[in-house]
């Protein structure tokens, strides 16, 4: 089996988990339901130093699922460097972030893929972005994100909600 190269792939997708084994199968299959035939796509899962069955769980998703690799945090070092890994171990030119815990939908990937091949000048898009309507986190994380994409909001000036 050739290595693959970067041209190999459209896309790739990046889920960090910690501790999410009985998400791991439902997601990988939403991906590989929303994005086989739309795209050449890899799914870059990042471990993050998960103590429960998330290990073994990608590890019989990979069997499954040739599109799946996975990176394993020793440790754990949070969602953000996780989604760090990720990006950095991404092989395809455009990568998406998805939340291990279900709450981004996978069936939106197509529509942000169709957002970017819109622009009638390809080389002009470097960012298309979705945006979660409804959110299920406690009610720290959300008066935490409140604050946090105000105080962004305040000094880019860019009409972005919520990042």
């Amino acid at each position: 089996m050739t290595a693959p190269t970067p041209d190999t792939y459209d896309l790739s997708v990046v889920v960090p988990v910690k501790n999410e084994e009985a998400n791991i199968a439902p997601l990988i299959g939403e991906i590989t339901a929303a994005l086989r035939g739309r795209a050449r796509f890899e799914i870059v899962y990042v471990d993050d130093g998960s103590d429960d069955g998330t290990a073994e769980a990608l590890r019989r998703a990979r069997h499954e699922t040739p599109e799946l690799r996975v990176v394993t945090h020793e440790r754990c070092f949070g969602q953000s460097a996780g989604l760090f890994t990720g990006v950095r171990a991404a092989r395809a030119p455009w990568v998406a972030t998805l939340d291990g815990d279900g709450q981004n939908d996978p069936a939106d990937l197509p529509r942000l893929l169709d957002a970017r091949d819109a622009d009638p000048d390809p080389a002009a898009v470097a960012l298309v972005a979705g945006q979660r309507l409804q959110r299920h986190d406690s009610a720290v994380k959300r008066l935490s994100s409140r604050v946090a994409n105000g105080v962004r909001r305040r000094l880019l000036r860019d009409g972005a909600r919520d990042t």
